[in-house]
């Protein structure tokens, strides 16, 4: 993971030095949830880190290199924050449960709603209280289409979520658990990017309706 996540700019020497540069990379973050990717510029960050102007172009020499670090400060952030937690949350959930659960109908159909209920809960805690990760999210993965510097990163940002469920269609017997599993990321990423786009859809009954529903279409039956 080292090997991926390296930062483009100037690295700080001292300990209030990092601190300031962490401070722009947050004010660039809260610039780019705020307003966008191409509202981030030098005078807007320094201005919402409090920090001179100088400050921003001596860490970054240009526009380009802050963004790329703001997205690795993301994606690094993401990774321990929000990635690994679920991936632990997960697997504590469905440990209750084995490919032997398929073989009864009222046991799949309770693992069905336990693991499509899990997922939406996901979603929705994310919309809920998370928001601007998502739409950190959604920015970064645009950027890395544009900016090939990140497209290793956002590689592993994704692998790591779709590690944890192929796992789990492993252990459920799913007879592709990798292209499986990419699709069950993909219909939640689309589902996130269609809650931030209509928020009066986040609601539990709305996103498990569509996860339970994709689970049950992927899951063995006994």
């Amino acid at each position: 993971m080292t090997n991926v996540i390296q930062y483009q700019g100037r690295k700080a020497r001292r300990a209030g030095s990092e601190q300031r540069r962490q401070a722009i990379l947050e004010a660039a973050l809260a610039i780019i949830v705020k307003d966008g990717i191409r509202a981030v510029r030098h005078r807007a960050v320094a201005r919402e880190a409090d920090v001179p102007l100088s400050a921003t172009t001596y860490y970054f020499k240009d526009i380009s290199d802050l963004i790329a670090d703001t997205f690795t400060l993301f994606a690094e952030r993401a990774l321990t924050e929000v990635i690994e937690p679920f991936k632990q949350k997960a697997f504590e959930l469905l440990s209750n449960f084995s490919r032997d659960t398929l073989a009864n109908p009222d046991s799949r159909a309770q693992m069905v709603t336990t693991f499509g209920t899990m997922l939406a809960a996901f979603i929705t805690d994310e919309f809920h209280q998370r928001r601007e990760h998502l739409v950190a999210e959604q920015a970064f993965l645009q950027e890395a289409v544009l900016d090939e510097r990140l497209r290793d990163l956002a590689d592993l940002y994704l692998r790591q979520q779709l590690e944890s469920l192929k796992i789990a269609t492993e252990m459920f017997g799913c007879s592709n658990p990798r292209l499986d599993a990419e699709l069950i990321l993909s219909t939640m990423m689309t589902i996130e990017q269609r809650l931030l786009v209509h928020p009066e859809y986040a609601t539990p009954e709305f996103v498990e309706a569509r996860m339970c529903n994709l689970i049950d279409k992927l899951l063995p039956r006994g």
